[in-house]
């Protein structure tokens, strides 16, 4: 039986987990650098707004997958920081769409400049590629493990 280290120096998983983590510990560390109050969570949500403004909050679950009650967490201290707003959908009361604010539109270019940053301190040293083969076979990952849900 291998040991934990012989383990974990094979596993795929192990490696992309901790990679992901350290990834998003220097993309906060980015964040409050340069005064940014804004958890790696709520910039997910950012990133899909600012693609598509006045979405559900279900589809922001789906899109940042992340269950509905997380979501609603998150935005509920979004609303707070002032980053969003909720409103009532016109056609389905139930159902309440997000949009951003002044502020949080305003936060765009910061943010993804702090994004840009951050990519290019965890891909420093890696060519082209080898980049390239990277993200293909992260691709094929993430179709593999969307196809069996």
């Amino acid at each position: 039986m291998p040991t934990f280290h012989e383990y974990t120096a094979r596993s795929f998983g192990f490696h992309l987990n901790k990679a992901a983590r350290l990834i998003a510990q220097r993309l906060s560390h980015n964040f409050k650098e340069h005064d940014f109050e804004v958890t790696i969570e709520q910039w997910r949500l950012l990133l899909y707004l600012w693609r598509e403004d006045g979405q559900t909050q279900n589809s922001l679950a789906l899109s940042s997958n992340k269950d509905e009650p997380s979501v609603s967490r998150i935005i509920n201290t979004m609303e707070k920081h002032n980053l969003v707003v909720r409103t009532r959908h016109p056609h389905d009361r139930r159902t309440n769409l997000i949009y951003l604010t002044e502020t949080g539109r305003n936060l765009k270019d910061g943010l993804m400049a702090m994004g840009d940053k951050t990519n290019e301190e965890t891909t420093q040293g890696i060519g082209l590629e080898d980049l390239t083969v990277c993200i293909r076979v992260l691709d094929k990952v993430i179709d593999n493990l969307s196809a069996l849900n």
